[in-house]
């Protein structure tokens, strides 16, 4: 071989060598990288396998109240003030024009208590006349107080009376003056009329009896008293004068 066959073929070995390290060279640059490859593939998987958390109430973190179901509601419960009686605000109204459940002496008072089903409305009715009249402790002969008082009107058992004809109805004697007083000798007579009736009319009362009271002397007065149907309960009017 002359030295010309030579160098042609040392330069075709140079050129071949070249190509090659060239194809490595743009095959490496499309080959993914071992390690950042893997993470993102890995970060990919453990994102999807996340555990989606329901969400909450901000702050206290309770989660949202599932929905009611339709007619599941359960119906509002009656106030103390309103229970048993016709008219929900018969109760307030009353009590705005006679007064709380307190000694008086002489005027009005209204008082709702608990009375069981049992007990005696007579002397439950007696007892409270007493108290409410004693204010600051006046002295009161108790027997000569409870010697008058008396049943003026008893409603019959399951009947839908009216309370202003059962106190109209007594005539001829200081209890009717008495009822004049408390029903027509005021500038509310008219809303103490609708107030009573509302209270004391109707089926939620089980039981209505008209009471007369005094000392015997100048003090003269009537108590009425109805015991609830649906609870455990009594209400009484009181009005004294003299």
């Amino acid at each position: 071989m002359n030295n010309r066959t030579l160098v042609i073929a040392t330069g075709l070995m140079l050129l071949l060598a070249l190509l090659w390290v060239i194809g490595v060279v743009g095959r490496g640059g499309n080959r993914p990288d071992p390690v950042g490859g893997n993470a993102t593939e890995e970060s990919r998987t453990a994102a999807s396998q996340r555990t989606v958390l329901p969400p909450v109430d901000p702050p206290t973190g309770r989660q949202p109240a599932s929905t009611a179901v339709a007619g599941s509601e359960r119906p509002p419960q009656a106030t103390p003030a309103d229970a048993g009686t016709s008219d929900a605000n018969a109760w307030t109204r009353l009590q705005s024009l006679l007064g709380p459940c307190e000694p008086v002496g002489m005027g009005d008072a209204l008082c709702r208590e608990p009375l069981a089903s049992d007990a005696s409305l007579d002397e439950w009715a007696r007892a409270k006349s007493l108290v409410l009249a004693n204010k600051n402790r006046e002295v009161f002969e108790p027997q000569m107080w409870l010697a008058n008082f008396h049943e003026v009107a008893r409603r019959p058992a399951r009947t839908e009376g009216r309370i202003i004809d059962e106190l109209l109805a007594r005539k001829g004697d200081n209890f009717e003056l008495v009822v004049e007083n408390f029903l027509t000798n005021r500038d509310d007579a008219a809303d103490l009329r609708t107030a009573l009736t509302a209270v004391f009319d109707g089926p939620h009362m089980a039981e209505v009896v008209v009471y007369s009271m005094g000392d015997g002397e100048a003090l003269n007065g009537l108590l009425i008293v109805g015991r609830h149907r649906a609870s455990e309960e009594a209400t009484c009017v009181y009005h004294l004068w003299d």
